[in-house]
């Protein structure tokens, strides 16, 4: 698995999805299991989603994530048995061209949660977007030991903001500068 870790707010992650989207025509597609596919969000660009830059949840791991393809690309859903129920599948296993971007964001006043873009998929398509991603994380944004750090929430970092994996995480794992 390939995969780029980050801390952004809105403005951040807009420099990153804005120079992806100079690239190529693009869709995003909430991943999730839904009941039935009236409704689902899907995206042609980034400043389209809505409360983009505000984390969905205290914790990365549980926050919104979207499906990125180029835009001629079709993303393919997966019928599923959840007990008795059917439900529909909007993730990687059958998309390979996509990468996952899980956009993470401000959490309350104070609490800053990690994004992530990554990808399972070796498929031509799907390493063309990391690479762009990388290229674009590595021009706009600060490396601060793993993480790739947006110009927004740097700011937040330096101000003593928490940048963290979830908001129940002791403050001893936050990201931090070096002394």
């Amino acid at each position: 698995m390939k995969q780029i870790h980050f801390f952004a707010l809105k403005d951040d992650i807009l420099l990153i999805l804005d120079t992806i989207e100079h690239d190529a025509q693009l869709q995003y597609v909430r991943m999730g299991q839904f009941s039935n596919l009236n409704g689902v969000d899907s995206f042609k660009k980034g400043v389209n989603i809505p409360h983009l830059g505000e984390a969905s949840t205290d914790s990365a791991s549980s926050g919104q994530a979207f499906l990125l393809a180029k835009d001629l690309s079709k993303i393919n859903v997966r019928p599923i048995k959840v007990g008795s129920e059917s439900r529909y599948a909007i993730d990687q296993l059958i998309n390979q061209d996509t990468v996952v971007i899980s956009p993470g964001g401000a959490w309350g006043a104070d609490c800053v949660i990690s994004g992530r873009v990554s990808t399972v998929s070796d498929s031509i398509e799907a390493q063309w977007l990391m690479r762009r991603f990388s290229s674009a994380f590595k021009k706009h944004f600060s490396k601060v030991k793993a993480f790739y750090v947006g110009p927004q929430a740097l700011i937040l970092l330096n101000s003593g903001k928490r940048l963290t994996a979830s908001e129940q995480s002791p403050k001893e794992y936050d990201l931090a500068l070096a002394p």
